[in-house]
């Protein structure tokens, strides 16, 4: 799996656990089970053999530290992380920005901080790619902004 891909997933248990009241070591395994369900259905598995694909899978999520380290960083951080990139919002508000664009920019900017191996123009075209899949027709190019605004001010 790709880094990008684990951004994805990434991204998308950020986004369950913002409508889920479950302990998140709960919502890990129940996206890890989702993760391995759409798996063995791209593999052309059924829920009747499932069980074969699970014995063929040792690991779930490729470069699970990976995924861990963005999705702890981001929610032990995420008040933190809002700071950063809110003074860049444009004629928005962070209430009123939408959830996928909000955990994006999160993502990147825990990146930019955090993770040293990851040049910043990496986290910041892999945010737009993140926007195009997630987000609004806009989100790209206004997280793009909202990034590049970022990383001037460090």
């Amino acid at each position: 799996m790709s880094r990008i891909e684990t951004r994805e997933h990434a991204a998308e248990f950020l986004f369950q656990i913002g409508f889920r009241d479950d302990p998140v070591s709960e919502q890990l395994d129940l996206f890890r089970e989702h993760v391995l369900i759409r798996k063995a259905e791209e593999a052309g598995y059924t829920l009747e053999n499932i069980e074969e694909f699970k014995a063929s899978q040792p690991v779930i999520i490729d470069d699970e530290p990976y995924f861990l380290d963005i999705v702890y960083g981001v929610i032990n951080n995420r008040n933190e992380l809002d700071e950063k990139f809110v003074p860049f919002l444009k004629r928005w508000k962070l209430e009123r920005l939408p959830m996928t664009d909000r955990i994006i920019l999160e993502i990147a900017v825990y990146e930019i901080l955090s993770v040293d191996e990851i040049p910043t123009s990496v986290s910041i075209n892999e945010a737009v790619k993140l926007a195009k899949k997630f987000g609004t027709a806009s989100s790209s190019s206004y997280i793009n902004g909202i990034l590049s605004n970022f990383v001037k001010s460090l």
